[in-house]
């Protein structure tokens, strides 16, 4: 029996680096009689004992495709082949037998494209009949490591909900988490605090730099408060939106709430249309965030949402969102197209490039694959622009952009669709879903076997496949009985595709923001 998947998945770069995972096998589950799935059969699969190879064999092919050169490709798990082509754009990986089994752990593989400079690239797909339609990716990365010359102006605005729901537990971590983020900000750098709840209020006039001083008087201002009022979280934002700053400064605005409000289409789309102006980043704190308007912020402003549930959990967060925003290497982003006839891009405006947050921009085009990309942005050294010539040698093969576009445009309309509560969409979402054979809330896949077997009860058979102990998990895992090995048969593998589809529908939900596929 033959099993196959596909599917594309965009990569999210941590430190630089984009890493996709493969699971390859199930661990043995307990069972507890207070489960729902106590009687469930799946529960019982047998799995071979420790030391014991599996009668099947597992294979795993991956190839890569980049708008720019590869640096580094790596498995921390297995040991791979890899041959690059196009310029290091392309990259085949194959597992090689080192005498281990393959099928008994993660398959991890991660990868750089940083080099030691500022980079963008371009990626094309040329659609095949006479309606067929183009997508290309544009992309912008920040250096490996960013040199504190390399680093411009920074400017800070913290937005933080005062309202009444945030009185007690949330308002106290708020303060937590603003102590430790003003606190760790550097005296060349400049900020700001606005207080609102009914209303707002500015600390200052304007942005002041980050001095000890500064700093303690923000913080003592902010003691004195301990929530009350409504929830005006629009009128501030756009309060924030219209303070002036230099051309050369990288403002990044972090919104503090819990975020009980009803305003999240507002706030998306007023996120949306000004990211050429700040970086957004919205820290939902409480034992119950509002994680669509968290993760509706982070989506529009290219960014990642920050959840505190507990106190406990502050110093992590504003740890990771400092090494997020703390190296800005290039302002007013812009993206122009001379010479390709572009259509239904992604986004409209641009945010920074930071040190650990590539920018990409992606959508249709028409005609002939000529012209050029220009991105055009001002770094701490002065304007930068590059250009990147569509010839011969521009890859125009890179399918992955046609799920890509259509995935993103399914995740904004699902937003939209949930914010009303309506089914509003529903039509052009299982339009989209049906067209790019997507899955959406609307659409599905289903499996059909094509071969019918007619064959009496009492002569049908039961196949129990096992799968291999994972590797560092002893017998134990198995309980005070270790279930009987029986014989491999050759429907393996059942079980990781029931496994990898349910991961598949997980992952469907999630935004994306780096191609990858296997």
């Amino acid at each position: 029996m033959k099993v196959e998947l596909r599917y594309t998945e965009l990569l999210v770069p941590q430190s630089g680096n984009y890493e996709f995972v493969f699971p390859t096998v199930v661990g043995p589950r307990y069972n507890s009689p207070q489960s729902a799935n106590a009687q469930a059969q799946w529960v019982a699969q047998p799995t071979l004992a420790a030391g014991v190879a599996p009668g099947t064999s597992f294979k795993l092919k991956a190839t890569i495709d980049t708008p720019m050169g590869l640096k580094e490709i790596r498995s921390t798990t297995h040991t791979i082949d890899v041959k690059k082509s196009d310029e290091d754009q392309h990259a085949d990986i194959v597992l090689t037998a080192d005498g281990r089994p393959l099928d008994n752990r993660d398959f991890v593989l991660d990868y750089r494209l940083a080099g030691e400079k500022i980079e963008s690239g371009l990626m094309l797909y040329k659609g095949q009949g006479e309606n067929a339609e183009n997508f290309f990716l544009a992309m912008v990365e920040p250096p490996k490591a960013v040199a504190a010359s390399a680093i411009s102006p920074r400017d800070y605005i913290f937005v933080v909900d005062i309202s009444g729901s945030m009185h007690g537990f949330p308002l106290d971590t708020a303060k937590t988490v603003l102590e430790r983020l003003i606190g760790g900000l550097r005296p060349s750098d400049t900020f700001n605090v606005l207080l609102f709840s009914g209303s707002n209020k500015m600390l200052s006039p304007r942005s002041v730099p980050a001095t000890r001083a500064n700093i303690q008087q923000a913080l003592a201002t902010i003691q004195n408060y301990s929530g009350s009022g409504s929830t005006e979280l629009i009128p501030a934002l756009k309060r924030v939106y219209a303070e002036p700053k230099e051309e050369n400064v990288s403002r990044t605005v972090v919104v503090v709430t819990d975020g009980y409000v009803t305003v999240e289409r507002e706030a998306f789309d007023l996120v949306r249309n000004n990211l050429s102006k700040a970086n957004v980043f919205a820290f939902g704190i409480g034992s119950s965030v509002n994680r669509s308007l968290m993760e509706g912020i982070a989506r529009a402003g290219m960014g990642e949402p920050f959840i505190i549930t507990d106190p406990i959990q502050a110093p992590e967060q504003a740890a990771r969102f400092r090494r997020m925003v703390e190296s800005p290497v290039l302002t007013n982003v812009k993206a122009t197209f001379g010479g390709l006839d572009v259509y239904d891009v992604e986004p409209q405006a641009l945010p920074d490039v930071l040190g650990e947050r590539p920018v990409i921009v992606f959508g249709k085009w028409r005609g002939e694959a000529k012209g050029r990309v220009i991105i055009e942005g001002r770094s701490a050294s002065g304007p930068y622009r590059q250009e990147v010539r569509i010839d011969d040698r521009t890859r125009q093969d890179t399918a992955a952009l046609r799920t890509l576009w259509a995935r993103h445009r399914i995740q904004s309309l699902s937003d939209q669709e949930t914010l009303e509560g309506t089914t509003a969409f529903k039509e052009r979402i299982t339009e989209l879903g049906l067209k790019y054979s997507l899955l959406t809330q609307y659409t599905s896949f289903i499996a059909v076997d094509k071969v019918v077997r007619n064959v009496a009860p009492q002569n049908s058979v039961d196949v129990n496949q096992p799968l291999p102990l994972p590797q560092g998990v002893s017998e134990l895992a198995l309980g005070a009985e270790v279930p009987s090995t029986p014989e491999p048969e050759s429907l393996g593998a059942i079980a990781v595709v029931l496994s990898m589809l349910a991961m598949l529908r997980r992952r469907a939900r999630r935004n994306d923001a780096r191609r990858f596929t296997a």
